[in-house]
């Protein structure tokens, strides 16, 4: 993050970005305290912990999430990430063994390996909202969080199945079969 205002800085954008953390996770005071220290003029950090019913709401505010999740045996995939696109929100996700299991390399979000292809996506991703109006839509008619490679990601997402139906065609038979 602090990189990212770097370069909006540097290269003299009126971009502005809001990060919202959510949840408890062990890091988090770690997390707070690093980032406490840093001066930054165009992102705005606030950590958050919101009732199950207001979280998807926020999700659904979003422009894209980013998932740091990695897996210590490789096959554990994200709550975050399917939470994410439950409400067509791509992501930026850390790699690991299985993650193009959820998430696909530039057609549904984007995938990284360092913190500076992390920036670098954000960056890319974000930037053409310093050069939309306020208010405008963009040539789809999509809203201004609605534009290029995002709007393209959250499309991807249309259609998917949604996380019950999922766990009643797969889950729910392989269950039964295993107790039959």
């Amino acid at each position: 993050l602090v990189g990212l205002d770097e370069t909006i800085t540097a290269k003299q954008l009126s971009l502005r970005i809001v990060v919202v953390v959510t949840g408890k996770g062990p890091l988090k005071t770690q997390f707070l305290q690093k980032i406490s220290k840093q001066r930054l003029d165009n992102v705005a950090i606030q950590t958050v912990w919101l009732e199950p019913s207001d979280y998807p709401r926020l999700l659904a505010c979003a422009d894209v999430g980013i998932s740091l999740h990695t897996s210590t045996s490789g096959l554990d995939l994200p709550m975050k990430i399917l939470d994410s696109f439950g409400c067509h929100v791509p992501v930026c996700a850390r790699n690991f063994k299985c993650l193009s299991e959820l998430v696909q390399d530039d057609v549904n979000g984007r995938v990284f390996d360092t913190s500076l292809q992390l920036q670098d996506q954000l960056f890319r991703l974000l930037q053409p909202l310093a050069t939309m109006s306020s208010g405008s839509s963009n040539s789809n008619g999509w809203p201004p969080h609605g534009f290029g490679d995002l709007a393209r990601y959250s499309r991807a997402l249309e259609g998917r199945t949604k996380w019950d139906e999922n766990w009643k065609q797969n889950a729910l038979p392989a269950i039964e079969t295993a107790v039959a």
